[in-house]
């Protein structure tokens, strides 16, 4: 899921005491939205481009990760696509014999590669982190001519965090990241693209009703409901995508298999218009009073240029109209 601005900059004690209490619950969803939504879904899954949807398979690792829940609980048996995503314990992809067995075992049109170690700024990592991204990803490149298409889930941390990441294009590393996560994926988008069928999507941050309560926006709506603060520590630029737009984007690329076209090799996920997290807490809280900034001026943003992602014409739901439909499919027993 990325960067989460709410371990680094917010405060919600009472929020997240009142986790426990909270649920998701679809029966409030907009009837009109959830039409526009199955539309969308449908447009991309007709763009077939000569590909049967019988023979759709998809193989995803890192499968108790939330990126691998997500496009499997969107996607599996939909449109043709037959997803696996195998445990650690069913396929350990650090050891390149289960590797090689496994895909002398299985055939896949497509593999997406979301198995990571570290990111979270919240714990310390050491070397182990570069050594075990990279291996990991070396045992599946040897076996690249076994896929039409590779999708490695790139990260904004790329760009170095350590930096102020605002608007960066695709090709804007200007150093490279001296964090050990943020290397193993520096290192691992360079290597990857010395591969024809090999594509990166690079992730800000991807959110959904089903998070995690500590997550930004997750928070924003507890506070909400508990009629409460939130305080912002550090008032960045910050980009989020839509679980909707985001699972919109993988069919793109899933569609478009055989005929690669109009595909970036490299792209950012994030929308176009640019918010601070005190104007995504005020989408949702509707309330400045309950907004509280303790540092406006951040040299260190997390934003991304969207322009190559505009030029493939994919229709998206956007922030504030994802924002809205979170709302209306976001409920609590408190």
């Amino acid at each position: 899921m990325e960067d989460n601005p709410s371990t680094m900059s917010t405060d919600y004690n009472q929020e997240t005491s009142a986790c426990k209490q909270v649920y998701v619950s679809f029966q409030n969803v907009d009837t009109a939205q959830v039409a526009k939504r199955v539309e969308v879904f449908r447009l991309y899954s007709s763009r077939s481009n000569g590909v049967t949807r019988r023979n759709m398979k998809i193989l995803i690792t890192g499968g108790n990760g939330n990126i691998a829940q997500m496009i499997t609980r969107n996607l599996n048996g939909k449109n043709g696509f037959e997803i696996s995503n195998p445990s650690r314990k069913e396929l350990n992809i650090l050891s390149f014999d289960e590797v090689k067995k496994y895909l002398t075992m299985n055939h896949f049109d497509i593999l997406v590669h979301t198995a990571i170690e570290g990111g979270r700024r919240t714990k310390e990592e050491t070397g182990q982190v570069v050594y075990n991204n990279m291996l990991m990803m070396e045992n599946l490149l040897f076996f690249s001519d076994k896929f039409k298409m590779i999708i490695n889930f790139d990260s904004a941390a790329i760009y170095d965090r350590t930096t102020d990441i605002l608007n960066r294009k695709e090709e804007d590393v200007f150093t490279i990241p001296k964090d050990y996560y943020g290397f193993s994926k520096y290192v691992i988008h360079q290597r990857g693209l010395q591969h024809d069928n090999f594509y990166n999507i690079r992730i800000f941050n991807i959110f959904h009703a089903n998070e995690e309560c500590n997550r930004f926006i997750k928070a924003c709506f507890i506070a909400k409901q508990n009629n409460t603060d939130i305080i912002i520590h550090e008032n960045k630029w910050f980009d989020f995508f839509y679980e909707d737009d985001f699972i919109t984007l993988m069919m793109y690329y899933f569609n478009n298999v055989v005929s690669l076209e109009n595909l970036q090799k490299t792209i950012n996920v994030c929308y176009d218009k640019k918010y601070k997290l005190s104007d995504i807490a005020e989408l949702i809280l509707h309330d400045k009073s309950k907004i509280i900034i303790h540092n406006n001026d951040v040299l260190n943003n997390y934003s991304g240029n969207n322009t190559q992602l505009q030029k493939m014409g994919i229709q998206f739901i956007g922030l504030e109209n994802s924002i809205q439909m979170y709302n209306n499919i976001f409920t609590s027993n408190i």
